[in-house]
């Protein structure tokens, strides 16, 4: 009972502010039993926790280091130049044998080494995610300006993402633009896909292609054309009149670049 008690006290994370007291706490308590205790369902022998072992987490500099469910597992938190923080999961397999479980990354083969000490992991991590920076970057900007239906939960290890077209947000726009007075849209009529009035290889002007008169729109032709093209994924137009959905009130609409 009375060395569960003490199990109990040493695993109180609580009464420490640093991992390093932790484990000078724990190396004198290995020091003082030579025996094995239970703790949690886990049993911890001295031979697979060693003073190497114990020193090297103590001397692990600017990187959080946490303890998993066992003393054998590890999670490491490096930041980078982005102030983003990544996870990597380490297990300790034995004297100079550390090996990757788990990382929030692009899969590498030297995720499936086995390294020498915990800091050549993080030296060589630290500059795989330096060298991802770009990457991350992208990754944000996706996230953050598109709607992302796949993957349900993204992370920087997806290295896909499958998005989906707001077609609502040129709607907002339109009301924008019709919201001027009626003198000035006479004289100044946008195209709602390219938001310009005059292309400059095309000399048409915009015009309320759509036969909703809810809609009032106005498209270049070349613009709604192309739109419903990508829309169809690209398939060549029969007879010449690309057909689909006006891209705003979502009415059925055929265009061609024939002018009518």
């Amino acid at each position: 009972m009375e060395s569960k008690k003490e199990m109990r006290e040493l695993f109180c994370f609580s009464n420490y502010k640093s991992i390093t007291k932790f484990v000078n706490n724990l190396e004198k308590f290995f020091l003082q039993k030579k025996n094995t205790y239970l703790c949690s369902s886990n049993s911890i022998d001295m031979e697979q926790i060693d003073k190497t072992y114990l020193n090297e987490i103590k001397n692990v500099d600017n990187v959080n280091v946490y303890f998993g469910k066992t003393l054998e597992e590890l999670k490491c938190v490096i930041s980078d130049d982005g102030f983003r923080e990544h996870e990597i999961f380490i297990k300790f397999s034995g004297p100079r044998k550390y090996e990757i479980t788990k990382v929030n990354l692009p899969h590498l083969p030297y995720q499936d080494e086995v390294y020498n000490s915990i800091n050549e992991i993080i030296d060589t991590f630290r500059n795989h995610v330096i060298n991802l920076s770009n990457y991350f970057f992208e990754l944000e900007q996706i996230d953050q300006f598109f709607s992302i239906m796949e993957p349900l939960h993204p992370t920087y290890k997806d290295e896909y993402r499958k998005i989906a077209l707001d077609i609502s947000s040129f709607s907002n726009k339109h009301h924008i633009i019709l919201s001027e007075p009626v003198t000035t849209m006479l004289e100044k009529q946008h195209c709602a896909i390219c938001l310009c009035e005059e292309l400059p290889d095309n000399p048409s002007v915009p015009q309320p292609i759509c036969q909703n008169n809810a809609c009032g729109v106005y498209y270049h032709r070349s613009c709604l054309y192309e739109w419903l093209l990508a829309s169809a994924g690209g398939r060549p137009p029969a007879f010449g009149v690309a057909t689909g959905s006006c891209p705003t009130c979502c009415h059925p609409i055929a265009c061609s670049l024939l002018e009518k």
